[in-house]
């Protein structure tokens, strides 16, 4: 603890005091680790060239404070422990000086040498789809693939990254006293630093934090000889079992659940609030502050998807529509991604998520006027599960142009709307990590003039049920009273979302309890105002 007493003092001066924060924070749980990481039953101990099964999409957490950590992500189900003497000559290592533990959905390595002796190297295989959290205080990092999310974090030593070639991304690395280096393409965000480097590599996705203090950060391509893991000859194995479900044959699935949340951070009157650093949030899951180990600043991309209402009670302001969207398309940066999709009875995906901006105005100039009823829960259900699928886990948001008069609503019923209810639909948008931000088009005097005054009810419960979507995920609702106001309603969207911190973590309770979880996010600003999803629901 010592030498990181040493660091918190050295980065409080000055442009480093900034950088040093952003290491600080990220690195808090993974250096000092005081809960879930110390060998608490140690249920195994290593001998030479330990494997033991893992489940998919677990965490493997390797603490090796006095030597060299290599990890190589592998495509076998299991875990293969190799470790020799740091500096050879030496004794071999003996099995009490590596423990290993098992939580439910995760294995800690941690090496306790003796005084007496040099540390320990360690080469561990790992699966894909595993969440990585590394730490070495005099030893060197080197990952080998890419994991499903990783933390290395080191002090005396580099950090090494071999990815391949179509990786997907995002990347955090950050060196004090070194340097940042990279053969990999890659965006980069924000202002160029030899020191620090936030970007996305291909279409984003892993998040890969690295941090070190006096070493450099080094990422290139995978090198083509990385191979499989060598067969264990004698039948003696040591398998981690209990909460790893046992055998090979089993059925049992446990994933660790990273928790993204998007906040809206602004002043009183609205305005964003800018140069937020992440030492100054604090993520609370049912009161409990949680470790933060990905953070996305307003400069972190978005992917954002217009779900556009063209049913009956909005057909004839089609024009309106398409030219609001167009001058919303100009108000996004180049980096961020849109998808459009309409909706009337039957959901369409116009364009699927991308940057390319002319091929957008295309696809926005060919919209036609639909045919059909109104199936809004359908469309934004299937939003929420196919176009922002394989984006979960980023920065995503849903403007949603409708009245909200799904046709299960008054004056029609359940055998005219949509197959998705409202409970289900509200259960989804809860799950999700998108940010929900409805712009309620009304409708309402032309349908109770066509439908009478029943339909007055249906407009009140669809305007309640749009606000409460937006406030479960972190958005607000926005009004055009006429179709006019589209395009300021546009104007206001965009600078929220120009208003947007990101926050992603593990939850400490690693229980799988289908609990609804609550989050609630605080800054260290005065008069600043928090806009964020109000929780979600541990998966079983």
């Amino acid at each position: 603890m010592k030498w990181w007493c040493g660091l918190l003092l050295s980065g409080t001066c000055g442009v480093w005091g900034l950088v040093w924060g952003l290491v600080l924070g990220l690195a808090a749980g993974a250096q000092q680790l005081p809960a879930g990481f110390e060998p608490r039953r140690p249920v195994k101990r290593y001998f030479d060239d330990t494997r033991t099964l893992l489940p998919p999409k677990s965490t493997v957490r390797i603490r090796n404070p006095r030597g060299n950590i290599r990890v190589r992500i592998t495509a076998r189900p299991d875990v293969v422990i190799t470790a020799t003497r740091h500096a050879r000559p030496g004794p071999p290592v003996r099995a009490e000086e590596i423990l290993l533990e098992e939580l439910p959905n995760q294995l800690n390595i941690t090496t306790d040498p003796p005084t007496t002796v040099t540390g320990v190297d360690l080469e561990v295989c790992v699966p894909e789809n595993t969440y990585l959290r590394l730490f070495s205080e005099v030893g060197r990092v080197r990952v080998e693939g890419l994991p499903a999310g990783l933390i290395a974090t080191t002090y005396q030593s580099d950090i090494e990254l071999y990815l391949p070639p179509n990786a997907d991304a995002d990347v955090t690395w950050t060196s004090v006293h070194g340097s940042v280096q990279t053969e990999l393409p890659l965006k980069r965000f924000g202002s160029p630093d030899e020191r620090m480097l936030h970007g996305q590599i291909g279409r984003g996705g892993a998040i890969l934090v690295a941090q070190a203090d006096r070493g450099n950060i080094v990422a290139a391509p995978l090198p083509p000889d990385v191979g499989q893991p060598p067969a264990l000859e004698r039948p003696t194995i040591a398998t981690v079992e209990g909460a790893f479900g046992g055998s090979e044959g089993s059925d049992v699935v446990l994933e660790s659940t990273l928790v993204i949340l998007n906040a809206v951070i602004t002043t009183p009157n609205g305005k964003p609030i800018r140069g937020l650093q992440l030492e100054d949030f604090t993520v609370l899951e049912d009161g409990e502050p949680q470790e933060i180990t990905y953070f996305g600043t307003l400069e972190t991309p978005f992917n954002l998807v217009l779900l556009l209402d063209l049913s009956g009670s909005t057909r004839e302001k089609l024009m309106v529509i398409r030219r609001a969207a167009l001058g919303f398309l100009g108000a996004l940066r180049p980096e961020d991604r849109m998808a459009v999709v309409t909706f009337s009875d039957t959901a369409r995906l116009i364009c699927p998520l991308t940057n390319d901006r002319r091929k957008l105005r295309e696809r926005l100039d060919d919209i036609r006027r639909p045919e059909g009823g109104t199936h809004f829960y359908d469309a934004l259900a299937g939003t929420l599960k196919s176009v922002l699928r394989d984006v979960r886990g980023e920065r995503n948001a849903v403007v949603i142009v409708t009245d909200g008069m799904d046709n299960v609503l008054p004056p029609g019923g359940p055998e005219y709307g949509s197959v998705t209810t409202y409970e289900e639909l509200r259960e989804l948008a809860q799950e999700c990590d998108a940010m929900l931000l409805p712009i309620y088009l009304d409708t309402e005097a032309e349908v109770v003039e066509r439908y009478g005054a029943r339909a007055r009810v249906g407009y009140a419960m669809a305007r309640n049920q749009l606000r409460e979507l937006a406030a479960l995920t972190g958005g607000r609702l926005f009004y055009a009273a006429t179709v006019d106001d589209l395009e300021d309603c546009y104007t206001a969207v965009a600078a929220d979302l120009r208003a947007v911190y990101s926050f992603g973590y593990y939850p400490k309770d690693v229980r799988r309890d289908g609990r609804f979880r609550r989050l609630q996010v605080k800054v260290r600003r005065e008069e600043a105002v928090v806009r964020t999803r109000r929780g979600y629901v541990m998966p079983r």
